[in-house]
Parts: structure tokens; sequence; C-alpha cells
């Protein structure tokens, strides 16, 4: 089947404040930003206008794109990701990089306004991207909902939530290099340390000018009691490094390193917890708690009956009860769809957590847990 033709985007379809109309793409067909999502910079809106394409609708006046859930919109962000930090890695250069990674955060915040719980569970369960990709999505997840239950406007989110998907941009290149090296030697760890800086310069010859997105690049490990880097200063609680350090934290440990494995469940948050007030400001440690749980979707967990089951959605009135979906039953065998439970349910209470690799045997039944949830 040949690719739907596109058109210029009509002025109407983006409008600053307004959800957009329709899906918007570039020339190439890639797409920019969905449809829904909201645009709050004047700039931006203007890019969009120019250089924005859209579908052309059928004879019945409908686009062809229908709207996709949001666990298959991350899906294609972290495609878009993964082709972006490819050119980046090749030092091709990447025209419109600020354009582009701001149409991505509103892509993401839209995904996560709608259903945090899918946003983040199909990071967390994604087997196919690099981790360097997912991680910076599942910072970006992170940031968008934290943002949001601490109020910063719409422009700022959009500005953290790009920070959160290029904060590593300064690492790239030494984790390409160091691989699977299980242990640094002190020149590596030097350039570890250095990479915020090396970071905020790469965003600078990128075109980046947003001074909230840059102060988050350069803060993100920087600690609460100042025993981060690469300044050692003295976060407050209030400030965007205080925010992107605590979800750099948080995400870190949902995904395996070559040097040590993925926390789980539980000991993710007692983790943050351990260094509340020392690393990471308390209240954004308990946010965490209150927006994703202990046991956060898209965790595989083992149920008293001995089935297996997958976490959909954090309750906070019941959170070690959460939402789930039964995938396989006794002696792992997969079911033929996956079947809501009823977590109160003494059979149902949840006995171990599970490495979420043991779900990829039937991993389209788990996709589709959420495949027609709301938020």
């Amino acid at each position: 089947m040949s690719a739907p033709p596109l058109v210029p985007v009509d002025p109407l379809d983006v409008r600053v404040g307004l959800p957009t109309r329709v899906d918007i793409f570039d020339v190439h067909g890639q797409l920019l930003l969905a449809r829904g999502s909201t645009v709050y910079r004047e700039d931006s809106a203007e890019r969009l206008q120019q250089a924005g394409f859209k579908i052309v609708a059928t004879t019945q006046g409908k686009g062809m794109r229908r709207h996709e859930p949001v666990f298959q919109r991350m899906e294609v962000l972290a495609d878009t990701m993964t082709d972006m930090e490819r050119v980046l890695l090749q030092d091709q250069g990447l025209p419109s990089f600020t354009f582009k990674v701001q149409a991505l955060a509103q892509t993401l915040i839209a995904c996560c306004d709608e259903d945090h719980h899918a946003a983040l569970a199909q990071a967390y369960l994604d087997q196919h991207h690099p981790y360097s990709v997912l991680h910076h999505v599942l910072v970006g997840v992170v940031v968008a909902v934290l943002a949001r239950s601490e109020g910063w406007s719409d422009a700022d989110r959009i500005s953290l939530v790009a920070a959160a998907l290029s904060h590593d941009l300064g690492a790239l290149a030494l984790r390409q290099a160091l691989g699977q090296a299980a242990s640094l030697d002190e020149e590596q760890r030097t350039l570890v340390r250095e990479h915020p800086d090396r970071g905020v310069q790469m965003l600078h010859g990128l075109g980046v000018r947003d001074a909230l997105w840059l102060r988050a690049v350069q803060d993100h490990h920087e600690r609460m009691d100042g025993s981060g880097y690469p300044q050692g200063l003295c976060l407050d609680g209030n400030a965007a490094g205080a925010l992107m350090a605590v979800a750099d934290g948080y995400a870190a440990m949902l995904r395996p390193r070559p040097y040590r494995e993925r926390k789980l469940s539980l000991s993710v948050l007692d983790d943050l917890r351990q260094h509340a007030g020392t690393w990471y400001d308390t209240r954004k440690v308990q946010a965490i708690a209150d927006c994703f749980g202990s046991y956060h979707a898209g965790s595989i967990v083992r149920l008293a009956s001995g089935h297996m089951a997958v976490v959909t959605r954090h309750v906070p009135e019941r959170p070690e009860q959460p939402d789930m979906m039964l995938i396989a039953v006794g002696g792992d065998h997969p079911m033929e769809r996956p079947s809501p439970i009823d977590a109160a349910d003494p059979d149902h209470a949840i006995v171990a957590a599970l490495q979420p690799e043991i779900s990829l045997r039937f991993r389209s039944m788990v996709n589709k847990c959420w495949s027609s949830q709301g938020a």
C-alpha cells in the first residue's frame, strides 16, 4: 500500500493554546505532533504552520490515520528518538533539533495526560529500542507527570520534558565507547562526571537557547546535599534540577545496565526513600510513590495462586492492590487473551515481582492490556 499523500497544514490546524486538529508530519512523513496536542509557544506554532504537513482527508472528510492508543504512540515516539540518536552519533547534524524535540515533548506530554500508566509501561517493557532512548523516555514520563502535579506552566512543562528527552546527550558517545563494560577506570569516571557540561555544549551547538531546558540538563546529577556533579550544587527543592534528579534516579533503576541489574517494584521506592532529603527532594519522592505506586504499570508479578499478571494501573486508594490483567496460568502457560482480575481476592495477592523479560514469549498479548484503556 502506498503512503497516504501529505498536504501543508492549514493555519487553523495549529494555534497557540488550542489542541491541534490533525496529526502533523514533516515533509518526509515523520510524525512531529499527534492530533490533540497543544502548542503553547508562538514560535513553535509558526514553524508548524510553515513546515508542517497533514494527511489528505478521505472523501468523507475523515483523516486516514486513526488515533492510536497511548502504548502504540509511545512506541512511535521511541522509533523517532532512535532515528535522531543515530544521526547524532554519526555527527551528521540535525536541522531544527529544538523544534523536533519540543514536538516530541508535546507528544509525550499528551500521552501522559491521557494515560501515564500506559506511557510508563511501554518504555519499561520495551525490549526493542536502545537503553539510551528508553532511559530518556522514562525520565520524560516521570518529569511530565510530576511537573503537572507541581503546577509548572504548560510552556515550562514542555521545556522540562524536552530536557528529559535530551539530558544524557553528553554521554551518548561515551556509552557507545564503553559498550558492556562492567566497571570504569578513573579517566572514564571523570568523563562520566563531565557529561552534563558536555550535554549543554552539544545542545547549544544544536541550537537550543531555552534557559530552563539547559539548566535542567546542567543540574540533573546535582543533589540536595551538594554531593552530586559536575558542580557540587546544593539543589533547591523547587528547582528544575531537583525534578530532573529524582526522575533520572527513578528511571535509571527501571532498566538494567552492564554493571547492575534493574530494581523491581518496592525496591525502587525503597532506594528513593533512602536518599530522600539528601540526594532527592522528599516531596518529589513522595509524588513518585503517589503517581506510580509500589507496583508501577508494566510490572510483571507472581500471584498467590501461582498465576502471572501484569500491573496496568496504580490505584492510590489501594497501593498494594493495583489493577492487573492475568496473562499466564499455572506453569506460566499463556492465556489466549489478558483478563482483568479482582486485586482484592486473596488468590490474587502479589507475592513477587518478576523480571519483565519473562513475558517476552507472549509480548503481543501483554501489549493489548493497554490497547483500549483510558486514563
